[in-house]
């Protein structure tokens, strides 16, 4: 498991990390969907 870990961990920072693509807060309040709906809407 630790194995894992570090080679995720290290495949992320060459990737340059977790993309905030469709994470934000602010643009999604501001009608941003990125292509998806919103799991929050029911």
């Amino acid at each position: 498991m630790t194995w894992n870990l570090l080679h995720l961990a290290r495949m992320m920072k060459d990737a340059g990390g977790i993309p905030a693509h469709g994470n934000q807060r602010a643009a999604w309040e501001a009608g941003c969907r990125f292509d998806h709906p919103n799991p929050e809407y029911r």
